[in-house]
């Protein structure tokens, strides 16, 4: 019996030893960011073209009288510049019609930079 308990002990020594071992995947790991753009506008507001950054680099994309637009980019890492910029509308946006949101690490989106016809940020956190 005392031999079954030393070696029950001793294994268990070893597994809490090994197991709180500090993982050196860990201080590799590096953030990593998406970015939301939005655009929404008044009643008599209307969006024909828009232009924004991506992970990839700039793309930019035509409609006819879009009453509001979204897209989520990335990953992306520190450094980013996240750009939006209204090409074609019609009337005249709100203060704060163009947003840019970003998320680190999956966690939730928090507005960054807004303004009427564009919008700028870089992610540094």
């Amino acid at each position: 019996m005392k031999k079954l308990s030393f070696i029950l002990f001793t294994a268990i020594l070893i597994l809490t030893f090994v197991s709180c071992g500090k993982d050196s995947d860990t201080d590799g790991n590096k953030d990593f960011y998406y970015v939301k753009y939005q655009i929404s506008g008044k009643v008599y507001f209307y969006i024909d073209g828009v232009a924004y950054n991506t992970e990839t680099g700039s793309n930019s994309e035509s409609f006819s009288a879009a009453r509001s637009f979204e897209q989520i980019c990335g990953p992306v890492t520190e450094g980013f510049v996240a750009k939006i910029k209204l090409t074609q509308h019609r009337g005249e946006a709100s203060s704060n019609a163009t947003t840019i949101s970003i998320s680190k690490n999956n966690g939730p989106f928090a507005i960054k930079a807004s303004g009427q016809y564009s919008a700028t940020y870089v992610i540094d956190f």
